[in-house]
C-alpha cells in the first residue's frame, strides 16, 4: 500500500491547485508506506508549505530521524510526514491487516463499525485484495462526510495474480454517475517509469488502448467528490448495458 513517485506528483498537484481538504479526518483503507522516492524531497516540501517554523522543524527533524535510524516500519513513519504536509489531518485512522499496530484488524469483506466518519478516505492499493470488493466502496462512501474526499489506487493493467481484480475506468464512470459524485481527476500511473497519463473521459480510455499507449503494468488512481448531499451508496449498473 505505496505512496509512489506517481502518486504523490499528483496529490502535490492536487494541493498546489487547493483541492486538498486541510484540517480533517483521514482514513486509509490499507495503511501507506513510502516507496521508491527519494524521502529528502520531502524536505523541500515541508520549507515551501508548512508556514509553522517550528512546526517545520518537527517534520524534517522527524524526517532525518526516520531516515538516519531506519526502525521498524520506518517507511509508514515516512508517509505520516507526507500525510502533515499535504493534509495537516486532524487525526488519522488506517484499516490493515499489514500494517503497524496502529491499524485496524478489521475484516473489509463486511460491514464495519468506525467511530466517525472523515474529510478524507484513501483506498492503497487494498480493494483488488477484498473478495467482497463492492463493500469496500460502500464502506469509504459511508465513513466519508459529505463534499470530502475518496481517492482509489487500484491495478489497471497488467498485475499478474497480484490480486483477486483489475479495476476498469468505467467502474469510477458509473459510481460517479449512480452517487453523484464528483472526479477531481483521473490517471494511469506507470510506477516503473515514472509517468502518468490523464483520463478525461470514457473515450480516452478507448484512444489509449487503440494508441498502444496503455503501459502493460499500470495503476488507476481516481480522485472523487462525495456529493454535498448524504445520500446511501447507490450500487451502479455499468453504463454499456444499460
Amino acid at each position: 500500500m505505496a505512496i509512489s513517485t506517481t502518486h504523490y506528483l499528483i496529490v502535490r498537484d492536487l494541493f498546489l491547485h487547493g483541492l486538498l481538504p486541510r484540517g480533517g479526518a483521514v482514513l486509509e483503507v490499507g495503511e501507506a508506506n513510502w516507496y521508491d522516492l527519494d524521502p529528502f524531497v520531502l524536505v523541500e516540501d515541508v520549507k515551501k508549505f508548512v508556514p509553522d517554523p517550528a512546526r517545520a522543524e518537527v517534520l524534517i527533524n522527524r524526517l532525518h530521524e526516520l531516515v538516519d535510524t531506519k526502525p521498524e516500519g520506518y517507511l509508514f513513519g515516512i508517509a505520516k510526514v507526507y500525510y502533515e504536509i499535504f493534509f495537516a489531518p486532524s487525526e488519522m485512522q488506517s484499516i490493515d491487516f499489514g500494517g503497524t499496530s496502529v491499524s485496524l484488524k478489521l475484516d473489509l469483506n463486511a460491514p464495519i463499525v468506525l467511530n466517525r466518519k472523515f474529510e478524507v478516505s484513501i483506498n492503497h492499493g487494498t480493494a483488488e485484495h477484498i473478495f467482497n470488493i463492492a463493500q469496500v466502496f460502500m464502506t469509504m462512501h459511508e465513513y466519508t462526510v459529505p463534499g470530502g474526499l475518496m481517492i482509489h489506487e487500484s491495478p489497471f493493467t497488467g498485475w499478474i495474480e497480484h490480486g483477486f481484480y483489475n479495476l476498469q475506468p468505467t467502474l469510477f464512470f458509473d459510481l460517479c454517475e449512480f452517487n453523484r459524485y464528483g472526479m477531481y481527476g483521473m490517471f494511469v500511473q506507470d510506477l516503473t517509469t515514472r509517468t502518468v497519463l490523464q483520463i478525461k473521459n470514457r473515450e480516452d480510455v478507448y484512444e489509449l488502448a487503440k494508441e498502444k499507449k496503455l503501459p502493460e503494468n499500470s495503476m488507476l488512481l481516481t480522485i472523487l467528490k462525495k456529493h454535498e448531499e448524504d445520500r446511501p451508496f447507490q450500487i451502479p449498473i455499468q453504463g454499456y448495458y444499460r
